[in-house]
C-alpha cells in the first residue's frame, strides 16, 4: 500500500452558527434529521443526509454533499476493523453534525432570496401574483382548507393595486413586517 495517503481525521464541525439559531430552526434541523433517520440509529447515510437538507431548503451537490463525509463522517456503528479505513461513500452523519451543517447553511442564507423561494411555492405557474386559486391550493396541500370568502378577504387585504393577487413585493413587505 505504498503511496496511499490516509484520510483526513473525523471531528465534528463547530455547531457556532447552529447555536445562534432561533429555537425554531434548530427544531426544524433536529425534526428533520428524525425523519430521515430511517432506521433510529441516530445517524444519517449518504442519501438520508441528502433528503435531510432538501427538506430543510438546501440543494446540496453530490460532490459537496462528498466533500462533508469527508471531512466529518463517521464510520457506521459496527464497522469491523478488519475492513480498515472507513471511505467516504461508508461515512455516515451525527445529529451534532447535521446540525452544525445545516447552521451554517442557514446561517448563510439571505432572507430575500428565502422569501423569492417561498414566493414561488405559491405561484406555480410564475404568473407573478398569488391568486385566491394558489392560497386554495396551498392551503388544501397542507390540510388547513379554507373557505372562499377567507381567501378573497386576505388577497383583497394585500392587493395594494387591485390587480386579483398579492404581487412578490406585496409578499415580500408583509412577510417582513412578520418579523
Amino acid at each position: 500500500m505504498a503511496g496511499r495517503t490516509s484520510l483526513p481525521i473525523h471531528g465534528a464541525p463547530p455547531r457556532d452558527d447552529y447555536n445562534k439559531l432561533p429555537e425554531e430552526q434548530k427544531t426544524q434541523i433536529n425534526e428533520a434529521f428524525e425523519l430521515f433517520d430511517n432506521n433510529d440509529d441516530g445517524r444519517l447515510d449518504y442519501n438520508e443526509f441528502r433528503f435531510c437538507m432538501r427538506a430543510l431548503g438546501f440543494e446540496l451537490p453530490k460532490q459537496e454533499t462528498y466533500g462533508y463525509l469527508t471531512k466529518y463522517g463517521i464510520p457506521p456503528a459496527g464497522w469491523p476493523a478488519e475492513r480498515g479505513e472507513c471511505t467516504p461513500p461508508w461515512r455516515q452523519f451525527t445529529l451534532q453534525t447535521t446540525q452544525a451543517v445545516a447552521g451554517q447553511l442557514m446561517a448563510k442564507r439571505d432572507p430575500m432570496e428565502e422569501l423569492r423561494r417561498a414566493f414561488r411555492l405559491f405561484d406555480v405557474d410564475s404568473k407573478g401574483i398569488i391568486t385566491a386559486e394558489d392560497l386554495q391550493r396551498v392551503s388544501r396541500e397542507i390540510g388547513q382548507a379554507l373557505e372562499d370568502s377567507e381567501i378573497q378577504n386576505m388577497i383583497q387585504e394585500f392587493d395594494s393595486n387591485g390587480k386579483g393577487g398579492v404581487s412578490e413585493d406585496e409578499f415580500t413587505k408583509l412577510m417582513m413586517s412578520k418579523k
